[in-house]
């Protein structure tokens, strides 16, 4: 089976600074992969340089990058820009950044689709509503007639969660989706991503810091260190059996609440 993303010895820079040394990570059609570390350690990137959405001063300078077979850094902007969306979906840690301020959800959300061939506004505005309702959203005509500065931010961040998942896109990149969330409104997220797994196949490859979530969700998980793959693996063999020290250590640092 080919895989549906694949990373071959990544090295990322910043301003000819590497970041990221080394990494090699494949996925196969409908797994979830499930990328953890400390902050800085380069989980966020790798995923923005997946999506080729690396800002001016990042670039990959070593490896390749191959989504279904196809390498993403040898294809241009509009390339790129066409399989956004249906092919690639990505969560951002902060949606609400990624949103325009100055027009509605609504238009933002039409003129997304109707790029990718949907015109048909009431069966957007459906699916829409649907995706809303399972993500404790329940008032979507209000929130398709808002601005995002009149939404709050948990409001926001879940707003460009159903836009990431609307076109059901084979492979769903999520940077921390539900750091902004509280926890009923993340557990909801979560059965959703996963739903989408299993309804349409979709892989997902989710950044986190919450390594609970990587134990309900994952079918392999890769540890980051310092810009290194430290360990990556079955997720229940890297959790119930870490050989790294920094896997270990990540681990043992999960709250746990003792009985009396």
């Amino acid at each position: 089976m080919q895989p549906l993303l694949e990373l071959q010895n990544i090295e990322i820079a910043y301003d000819g600074e590497p970041k990221i040394t080394n990494v090699s990570l494949t996925m196969k059609p409908g797994e979830i992969l499930g990328i953890v570390g400390e902050s800085g350690s380069g989980k966020s990137t790798l995923i923005k340089a997946a999506m080729g959405l690396l800002d001016a001063s990042g670039s990959v300078n070593r490896g390749n990058i191959f989504y279904k077979g196809q390498n993403v850094l040898e294809l241009g902007d509009e390339q790129l820009r066409t399989m956004r969306g249906p092919e690639m979906g990505m969560i951002f840690q902060n949606c609400g950044s990624a949103l325009c301020p100055i027009r509605t959800i609504g238009d933002q959300l039409y003129e997304t689709m109707e790029q990718h061939g949907y015109k048909d506004r009431e069966a957007v505005k459906n699916r829409a509503e649907s995706l809303f309702n399972k993500i404790n959203l329940n008032d979507c005509e209000r929130i398709l007639s808002s601005y995002p500065f009149e939404l709050s931010g948990g409001m926001n961040q879940r707003v460009g969660i159903v836009m990431a998942m609307i076109l059901k896109p084979d492979l769903l990149l999520a940077d921390e989706p539900t750091s902004a969330l509280d926890v009923t409104v993340q557990a909801q997220v979560v059965r959703e991503m996963m739903a989408l797994r299993d309804e349409f196949g979709t892989g997902i490859a989710i950044v986190t810091h919450n390594i609970g979530v990587v134990s309900h969700m994952a079918d392999q998980v890769a540890v980051m260190c310092r810009g290194r793959l430290v360990e990556y693996g079955k997720t229940r063999d890297v959790i119930d059996n870490p050989q790294d020290a920094y896997t270990r250590a990540l681990i043992q640092a999960v709250p746990r609440i003792r009985r009396r």
